[in-house]
């Protein structure tokens, strides 16, 4: 396994489809990732299973929210906006990521973020929010957050470019379209053979998004399946299929040679069955797959998002049946950013946040 060591020049899409070229975009990835054999996880199953390493993507943060910016953090460039507002829950991966990556490009930040269950992750995104120098707005229930994200500070901050919460807007689903021609091509250059399945935890729906149109667009057939890890408003088939259709106008509309696939509910597979009690709340199964990851591989795994996502690919892995490859794309960051966060104070952090560094872990 080689990963890249500089950032790539320009998408796998702007090359496939030159029209594209117009979209635009701001470099951040080291790309191709890696994609690797697990072979020890194989042996324990008696199935052939690769990983796809976008915890790689970056040396800044890794994971898949730099693909996603790439898109975005270019798009609020272009149209000179000097504030991101985005949100999510109180450990949100993609609002670390935008706040590191957007202080890095020199934009203000600014977070509004909602309750859950309070791990030590949780902590250290609260510390690492503040050490990048965002804005903390905190929102308290889902409910309130979206009439705050959705309503309120539309006016309030009407100047500001708004990041849907995991980057899953038409041009966040963007670096996964190109993501999955980038596979489309590990494959033909025989790096991998061709999944039957791909795994991807599904909180809103981007990554699972982009990879069934571009997977598509790469004329492969490889089901998709998003595991269910966030609530029915924003994980739900319909959202995927939306913002696959979406996705696939708005590069139609800068170039027409983009296929124009016909996409219909049925084709978008989603995992419901690794969720467990709520967004954030870990699960046994997902326990066991980080462990079973950690103690095989040496890969980290977290338990909000890609332990349940690999848990889904275990159950399927045991099951009688296709004996096609799987392929688990990890979607987390294995970039550690413990020194940055252990210099922050939590008394530095709103108020409101204080009891996450008073109260009993769920993790």
């Amino acid at each position: 396994m080689h990963p890249p060591s500089a950032l790539r020049q320009s998408p796998w899409l702007f090359e496939n489809h030159a029209g594209l070229a117009g979209l635009a975009w701001t470099p951040l990835v080291k790309a191709p990732t890696p994609v690797q054999r697990l072979d020890r996880v194989g042996s324990t199953l008696g199935r052939e299973i690769w990983i796809k390493r976008d915890d790689l993507t970056s040396d800044d943060y890794g994971g898949n929210k730099p693909r996603k910016l790439e898109f975005i953090l270019g798009d609020a460039l272009a149209k000179g906006k000097n504030t991101l507002y985005t949100g999510g829950g109180i450990g949100t991966n993609h609002g670390l990521a935008t706040a590191l990556y957007g202080r890095k490009l020199g934009f203000d930040v600014v977070l509004c973020l909602f309750d859950q269950p309070v791990t030590e992750h949780v902590r250290k995104c609260l510390r690492l929010y503040h050490a990048c120098g965002a804005e903390i707005v905190p929102a308290g229930s889902l409910a309130r957050f979206v009439l705050r994200y959705y309503l309120i500070d539309r006016v309030r901050r009407a100047g500001a470019y708004f990041v849907y919460p995991g980057g899953s807007s038409p041009v966040g689903v963007l670096g996964y379209v190109d993501a999955a021609l980038e596979l489309a091509r590990q494959i033909e250059a025989g790096e991998m053979p061709l999944p039957g399945a791909i795994f991807v935890p599904a909180g809103t729906c981007g990554t699972s998004a982009g990879l069934l149109l571009g997977l598509r667009m790469a004329g492969l057939d490889t089901e998709v399946v998003g595991v269910k890890v966030a609530s029915n408003i924003s994980a739900n088939p319909k959202a995927t299929l939306n913002l696959v259709r979406g996705t696939q106008a708005l590069m139609r509309r800068y170039d027409p040679s983009v296929p124009a696939l016909d996409f219909r509910l049925e084709d978008v597979r989603m995992d419901l069955d690794h969720f467990g009690p709520g967004y954030g709340w870990p699960t046994d199964a997902g326990r066991a797959g980080r462990a079973l990851m950690a103690d095989a591989e040496g890969i980290d795994l977290d338990l909000t998002y890609t332990a349940k996502a690999f848990a889904a690919l275990l159950d399927r892995a045991r099951k009688a049946g296709d004996d096609r490859p799987l392929l688990f794309w990890n979607t987390f960051n294995s970039i550690d950013l413990t020194a940055l966060a252990r210099d922050v104070d939590y008394q530095d952090l709103p108020r409101a946040l204080h009891r996450c560094f008073t109260c009993e872990l769920t993790d």
